[in-house]
């Protein structure tokens, strides 16, 4: 097989899908974000961004999952989805919904072509404006509005904490009436060393029992649990350690490149550069090994998920213990 210079590939099997990041910049400030918020403000040219869907083609990577930062902070971000969408790329695109009017530029458009998910963390003004630090509540629910009424079936999204927990139910009783069908509950991820922020992120196995007990309680909505990979191994390839250079890759607003975006602020996992590396160099980069070789889970914990992880995610441990085969610190959060 050969990349978009020409060049033979390493016979590891291609990525599924990229995660661009085209911008750092948002309009929140929640302190669950997995974002670098001592990076400096970035943001990917419009031509970078046609040039990468230029090598997804010619690689034959047809998934595009976009977050931010707020992508549609970008003027040119509804050009460049109708784009990639008449390449034949499936988008996912993540937003907090602070820009409704811009989903008028999808009007007719295909809800088998594109997801748009909104972020939604409280039922009322009150709570969803203070875990984000904005007053963008309102547009938010406006923009799911707006996606109910095109037909494009939005997925509106939380990510659960210990200070919205108890608001849930009221969340998807609130997204019933709207007329939303798709529920994603999304694990915290723990990328901050202050206490208050550790006391509010669930541990892996207390995440995984609020949501079930979620979805069983309103059997009448798709409601789905995102968590890392890593704490599901029947999800992954035999023998892998994440989906983190696996299935996926990272592309940041400057290009480089991540086995996942949490990696973002660890300089030992840039992979190189999209638009400056040939993809195979990106892709034989000796720091993949490790996500693609798991022999066991080394953790040393006792835990009911013991037996379905490989070990809690790699950039938790890494990011507090600066240790690649650390301990997920939310592995720990049952016991704290």
């Amino acid at each position: 097989m050969m990349d978009g210079r020409g060049k033979e590939m390493n016979p590891f099997p291609l990525p599924r899908y990229i995660q661009l990041y085209p911008t750092n910049r948002c309009n929140q400030s929640c302190d669950f974000c997995f974002n670098d918020k001592t990076a400096p403000a970035c943001d990917m040219s419009p031509q970078d961004a046609l040039n990468l869907l230029d090598i997804l083609c010619n690689l034959g990577i047809h998934d595009l999952d976009i977050m931010g930062g707020e992508p549609f902070l970008l003027p040119w971000m509804p050009s460049f989805l109708h784009a990639a969408m008449k390449e034949h790329i499936m988008v996912n695109i993540s937003t907090n919904g602070s820009v409704p009017d811009v989903f008028g530029e999808f009007r007719g458009t295909s809800p088998g072509r594109i997801n748009i998910g909104i972020s939604l963390e409280g039922s009322a003004a009150n709570a969803h404006n203070l875990l984000t630090r904005s007053d963008n509540y309102e547009k938010a629910i406006s923009s799911i509005i707006s996606l109910v009424s095109l037909g494009l079936n939005p997925i509106v999204k939380t990510v659960v904490c210990r200070s919205n927990m108890e608001d849930i139910q009221r969340i998807i009783d609130l997204l019933i009436d709207l007329g939303v069908n798709r529920y994603y509950l999304i694990q915290m991820d723990l990328f901050s060393r202050k206490p208050h922020d550790r006391m509010n992120a669930p541990g892996f196995v207390e995440f995984r029992r609020f949501c079930d007990a979620m979805i069983e309680r309103n059997s009448w909505m798709e409601i789905n649990r995102v968590n890392a990979s890593c704490f599901e191994k029947d999800t992954l390839p035999k023998g892998v350690r994440c989906a983190g250079g696996v299935r996926k890759l990272s592309v940041m607003p400057d290009g480089s490149v991540y086995p996942c975006n949490l990696f973002q602020r660890m300089s030992e996992f840039n992979l190189g550069n999209i638009f400056s590396d040939d993809f195979t160099v990106i892709w034989d980069h000796p720091a993949l090994s490790f996500f693609r070789k798991s022999e066991h889970n080394q953790c040393g914990e006792v835990c009911e998920n013991h037996q379905n992880c490989t070990g809690g995610c790699p950039a938790h441990g890494f990011f507090h213990s600066r240790g690649i085969i650390m301990n997920d610190i939310r592995c720990l959060q049952v016991r704290n």
